[in-house]
């Protein structure tokens, strides 16, 4: 058995519908800052360069890193 962890960075946003939406980068560098994650979900919503089915990005509101672990039961 083995035990499989892996890291994402998760940007949780507003839509103009009200509804949250939320996008994952896989592998973020160990060195990663909250001003760094707080100045990239800003500046996705201030590009408006993503458009979901409940509207544009309007806020971002939240981020961070999640981390998985995968524990293999099957050999």
């Amino acid at each position: 058995m083995a035990n499989i962890t892996t890291k994402v960075l998760r940007l949780v946003f507003k839509t103009e519908n009200g509804k949250t939406y939320a996008m994952e980068f896989a592998n973020p560098k160990d060195t990663i800052t909250s001003q760094k994650v707080e100045t990239l979900g800003n500046l996705i919503v201030a590009k408006n360069i993503v458009t979901t089915k409940n509207g544009d990005l309007v806020q971002f509101v939240d981020g961070g890193i999640v981390e998985r672990t995968f524990t293999d039961l099957v050999p």
